[in-house]
């Protein structure tokens, strides 16, 4: 069983913190949100600490993010305070993933930019410190296409003579029904695809997903580096870093809207260069 447990619901808690080397590799599934906005956090442990298993997680909450709540898990138990959340007493083994939950809202008066939860991941005596973060996009920066708002369009940077070039933005359906992304073009590609990654036997996978993509309603969906995305096929031109690349998508509801990906470096997240600039 899974149940919510609000932070002003427990008494405060004396946490031990503890200190160790920071690392960049445990994220948010969602990565982007804006000031005033709710958000739903699941993290997910990438791994033990050198073979040990995990028995302790604990999320800071930042400055700015209210009515915060985490998600109880069987099998541990679950302290909030006014600024933590911590499980304890579980055990999750060095070569396994587990998910954490948080629940908040953004305060509508938080600047745009990244809002670090600070994280300690707990093996025995040994922790690992986490810095994952979430990107508050400007709101005023937003595109608008019937009940849904896009932001956070960019791009990454394309190597000399590459084939391909990916493409990503943040769907928020605000509507009381579903639709559907059905197609995206731009000059830069006579052919742009809607990909996912997936496991097939044990590996991943890129697919094309022809039937297009579901935009539940009241839901967001994130086309991000390493899950669903855009796929330029044959690019006729590089994606040059500082620029932009413009792009339509079709709506089976919504219609078309026409908007610009920021061009980012080669590796980049989305994290730095977040605006969807509507097309003229």
């Amino acid at each position: 069983m899974i149940r919510t447990v609000s932070r002003a619901a427990l008494a405060a808690t004396s946490i031990l913190t503890l200190s160790a080397p920071a690392f960049a590799h445990m994220v948010f599934e969602q990565t982007q949100s804006a000031p005033g906005e709710a958000f739903s956090g699941v993290l997910e442990l990438p791994h033990g600490c050198e073979g040990a298993p995990t028995d302790t997680v604990r999320v800071t909450f930042p400055q700015g993010f209210e009515a915060a709540e985490a998600v109880e898990k069987d099998g541990w138990t679950l302290e909030v305070t006014e600024d933590t959340a911590t499980w304890s007493g579980g055990s999750v083994p060095d070569d396994a993933h587990e998910r954490f939950a948080i629940n908040g809202t953004f305060a509508s008066d938080l600047a745009p930019g990244d809002i670090v939860f600070p994280v300690s991941q707990m093996c025995g005596d040994a922790v690992l410190d986490w810095e994952p973060a979430v990107t508050l996009l400007d709101p005023a920066l937003q595109v608008t296409v019937g009940d849904l708002v896009l932001n956070g369009a960019f791009a990454r940077a394309t190597l000399p003579n590459a084939p391909v070039g990916g493409g990503y933005v943040t769907i928020t359906n605000s509507g009381d029904t579903a639709d559907r992304l059905i197609s995206a073009s731009s000059p830069f590609s006579p052919d742009v695809q809607i990909h996912e990654m997936a496991v097939v036997d044990d590996v991943m996978q890129m697919r094309h997903m022809a039937e297009g993509l579901e935009i539940p309603a009241g839901e967001t969906v994130t086309l991000a580096p390493g899950g669903l995305h855009l796929m330029f096929m044959n690019i006729t031109e590089p994606f040059v870093e500082g620029e932009t690349v413009p792009l339509t998508l079709t709506f089976e509801a919504a219609g078309s809207v026409e908007i610009e990906l920021d061009v980012q470096s080669f590796g980049a997240s989305g994290s730095h260069d977040h605006d969807a600039h509507a097309g003229h």
